[in-house]
């Protein structure tokens, strides 16, 4: 099992992305999305610091301390989907051939299952905070990085879309239908969230460019 971190290189995470592996796949995909969805948060609040921008210092600062947060979030949320998917691995290879070995496995088995869909959930959770944080920035922000907050909120969305699907394809085989109803309800709740967060604040983005076109 391939694993990448945080401090690699760009071009070997690529490389190792693009390799017949299981990991590192689309959770750590997921998770580098949203990390430069915080980035350029980020980078919109440092363009809109200083002289001028005295009455914002305050949004600017927010933003910024939740957008460390977020990057710290997947830097984590990576790391535990990878490993999550590696004890998966170790669990379908335990013995069992007894019964006691047989409800180990089971229940190991069940473990990581749960956990394959609780980390993507997660990261939709960070997506649609990051849409919220972000939202404040838009109508202060200088206006030469509108472009690029529009850019975060964008990959923001996309990120949570792809742990959608990671979710979904996780729980066509979770037997429990009660808690596979309760989980796709959550996760289309989560993704209705984003959604709207996405499509108003994309629309504020717009308007203000336009407004300085015309």
């Amino acid at each position: 099992m391939n694993t990448v971190s945080w401090d690699e290189p760009l071009r070997r995470i690529m490389e190792q992305l693009a390799r017949s592996e299981p990991t590192p796949g689309g959770g750590s995909v997921s998770s580098i999305v949203a990390a430069l969805g915080a980035a350029m948060t980020s980078m919109t609040a440092n363009f809109s610091q200083g002289e001028g921008y005295e009455q914002i210092e305050q949004h600017v600062a927010q933003a910024l301390q939740d957008m460390e947060y977020i990057s710290s979030a997947c830097e984590w949320l990576m790391a535990k989907d990878i490993e999550a998917f590696g004890q998966y691995i170790e669990a379908l290879r335990m013995p069992h051939r007894t019964p006691e070995q047989q409800e180990q496995r089971q229940e190991t088995v069940y473990d990581m299952k749960i956990q394959a869909i609780d980390t993507p959930l997660q990261l939709m959770e960070c997506c649609l905070y990051g849409l919220y944080s972000a939202a404040p920035l838009i109508e202060v922000c200088n206006h030469t990085v509108l472009s690029d907050i529009g850019i975060g909120i964008i990959l923001f969305e996309a990120a949570a879309r792809s742990s959608m699907l990671t979710v979904q394809i996780n729980l066509v085989t979770l037997q429990n239908a009660d808690q596979r109803a309760a989980y796709e309800q959550q996760c289309a709740e989560l993704m209705d969230k984003v959604n709207e967060r996405r499509t108003v604040l994309l629309e504020q983005v717009q308007s203000r460019i336009l407004a300085r076109v015309v």
